[in-house]
């Protein structure tokens, strides 16, 4: 199948982008209005200060089960699109997301949704198809939606408040999680959003591509994005084999520290006098394994083996 550039044309947009990310914008969410404050950084983070990081909003890792709902109301809206193998490939990538509310506005395909390609690439998402609900105009698409924010490949003049996709992501799933609908909105694959299309939603996202070739499928792009509202989310995610195992108490660390500084004494890796800053590197270097219980065992048997095999 023909992998159609999303956005080749500069001039009329897309999802092809800038590789740099240079200002960010957090938006606090009050209960009338958006307050926006413009803040510099490398990578995009929740700032000190920001509603952002209320409790409210879940750092990725955290266990959320209402995260799972507030995805079902993130709709991923596509204006005219013109393959309906890229709409299949869409149904699934937002699937293995946990999102559910596709819209299609005048798709070029009169069959879109019932294609062969589309139910070919969909591959376990064709209830995502069943369920979609095509319109004619963008407006209609987003009607009951408070916030939307449109994909686009450049930053447009005049156009609305510019987010990161990880920050787009974190403003939709706090407004989805007050039970509001909310939009993302991908244009077509060749031509983009054009600026009247833009400017009918709240924000504008671009996702960060190589300078070098900047295209993006337009699967990919809902892939991208689909995968920053789960993260925002904090839907659980699968328990590792070791996520049950309990952590070293303070009483078991400060025991291998002190076995620890023994058995390197003894070794004469360390200065009983002079010894503040190893011992001090040693502890910081733990404090960032998170050390678990059994694992402390298993170090103060190094530090036993060594003591006992020395001449």
């Amino acid at each position: 199948m023909e992998d159609f550039r999303v956005g080749a044309s500069a001039a009329t947009g897309g999802l092809h982008a800038h590789s740099g990310w240079k200002a960010w914008r957090c938006v606090r969410i009050g209960d009338s209005e958006s307050r926006i404050a413009s803040i510099l950084y490398e990578r995009p983070g929740l700032p000190l200060g920001s509603d952002l990081n209320s409790p409210e909003a879940l750092s990725p890792g955290q266990t959320d089960t209402a995260g799972a709902d507030a995805l079902s109301r993130v709709r991923i809206v596509l204006v005219e699109p013109s393959h309906p193998g890229n709409i299949g490939s869409v149904a699934r990538a937002m699937k293995t997301m946990g999102l559910s509310d596709l819209r299609l506005v005048a798709p070029r395909s009169a069959d879109a949704l019932s294609h062969p390609e589309a139910i070919a690439l969909a591959t376990g998402a064709v209830d995502i198809l069943k369920a979609a609900k095509i319109h004619n105009e963008l407006d209609k698409a987003l009607a009951d939606c408070p916030w939307s924010a449109a994909l686009t490949a450049r930053v447009r003049e005049l156009a609305p408040l510019e987010l990161a996709p990880e920050r787009a992501a974190q403003t939709a799933l706090l407004r989805a999680r007050q039970s509001e609908a909310v939009a993302l909105v991908f244009g077509n694959e060749r031509y983009g959003l054009d600026n009247e299309s833009i400017m009918r939603c709240q924000a504008c996202c671009t996702i960060p591509t190589s300078a070098e070739y900047s295209s993006l499928n337009l699967a990919m792009a809902v892939q991208i994005m689909a995968y920053e509202c789960r993260l925002a989310a904090g839907v659980a995610r699968p328990a590792s084999t070791e996520a049950g195992a309990p952590r070293a108490t303070h009483a078991e660390r400060e025991q291998l520290y002190a076995h620890l500084e023994a058995a390197l004494v003894e070794l004469q890796f360390l200065d009983p006098v002079h010894h503040t800053k190893l011992m001090h590197r040693l502890r910081r270097l733990f404090a960032r394994a998170d050390l678990e219980h059994d694992e402390v065992n298993i170090l103060r048997g190094i530090c036993t083996a060594i003591q006992e095999n020395r001449p």
